[in-house]
């Protein structure tokens, strides 16, 4: 007569599932695992801490470009980098707001380059006419920004004459906006562009002629016809 059949329950170390057999308990994970998580935070805070709070990643070097009449060593200086200044603590827009203080840069950008340069590159004032201020003659840019004072008129240079020359005063806009709307070759005969007020701007040109261009209105930003001063009345003045 034949033995009767164990299950699988009745053998030692197993138990069934669903009529199958299966290993034992689970083995407990090795000890170094629990303390293996812990361990990579705590050594990567420490790395953070010396890279934010040492020169270990600091500044070597500043990298100026865009710069035609600054000298490099103004640029920097005006950026208050201080070398060995961790990498971490280089705050790019208060530097780039420093820079912009400037009042010959119309424009900065200032970007990192890992592992220890910090990058600047500069946008400077660009002098398309000139003013006689209380403080000197005045190199003034497109945007009617007075910049920086020089010794003589300039003699390439047209003369704005405004009651006070802003990038916020609506006669000064009404002046730069009619002076860069003409070609070149015409921009080279003012003399002096006057503007009053906004809706009259006029063009003093070489030879004793005058241009009475009117309001700003009339210029769009580019010229309707071929003719240089087509939105003016011209006359000599002789």
């Amino acid at each position: 007569m034949t033995a009767p059949r164990r299950l699988a329950t009745e053998r030692p170390g197993l138990r069934s599932t669903r009529g199958r057999p299966v290993r034992g308990g689970a083995t407990a994970p090795p000890k170094w695992r629990r303390w293996a998580l812990p361990a990579v935070l705590a050594a990567v805070t420490v790395v953070a801490l010396l890279l934010y709070f040492t020169p270990l990643l600091g500044v070597r070097s500043v990298q100026v470009v865009g710069n035609a009449t600054l000298a490099q060593e103004q640029v920097v200086q005006a950026a208050g980098i201080e070398p060995g200044t961790p990498m971490l603590q280089v705050d790019v827009d208060e530097i780039r707001g420093r820079l912009q203080a400037l009042p010959k840069i119309a424009a900065a950008q200032v970007s990192l380059s890992w592992p220890s340069t910090v990058q600047v590159e500069v946008t400077e004032r660009v002098p398309v006419a000139f003013m006689v201020a209380r403080n000197g003659i005045q190199l003034v840019d497109a945007g009617g920004v007075p910049f920086e004072v020089v010794p003589e008129r300039p003699a390439d240079l047209p003369e704005l004459q405004v009651q006070a020359a802003s990038q916020d005063d609506a006669a000064t806009e009404a002046a730069m906006t009619v002076l860069m709307a003409l070609a070149q070759p015409v921009r080279a005969e003012v003399t002096a562009v006057v503007a009053a007020r906004p809706n009259e701007v006029r063009l003093l040109l070489k030879g004793d002629r005058e241009v009475a261009w009117g309001s700003l209105e009339e210029t769009p930003g580019r010229r309707r016809s071929s003719h240089p001063c087509s939105p003016a009345r011209a006359r000599s003045t002789t």
